[in-house]
C-alpha cells in the first residue's frame, strides 16, 4: 500500500505506550463504509507483539522501533 509507512517484517511499537514491541505481520486495506457503501477504505496493520498477542492497528497509532 502506497499510503502506509510499514511493511511486513518491520519492527514497531505503539506511539502512546512504551515498552511493547512487535513485528508487522500483514498490511491490508479494508472497507469501512456502512449501509453498503464500499468506496471508503482504511489501512489495517496486523502486529504480532513480543508477548505473543496479535493486534490490528491504524498505521497512525504505530511508530518504527529504533
Amino acid at each position: 500500500m502506497e499510503n502506509c509507512a510499514f511493511k511486513t517484517g518491520d519492527r514497531v511499537k505503539r506511539k502512546v505506550y512504551s515498552g511493547a514491541y512487535g513485528i508487522v505481520k500483514d498490511v491490508r486495506e479494508e472497507t469501512v463504509g456502512s449501509t453498503g457503501d464500499t468506496r471508503e477504505k482504511a489501512i489495517i496493520v496486523k502486529v504480532l507483539w513480543d508477548n505473543g498477542t496479535l493486534s490490528y492497528f491504524d498505521p497512525s497509532a504505530l511508530e518504527a522501533a529504533k
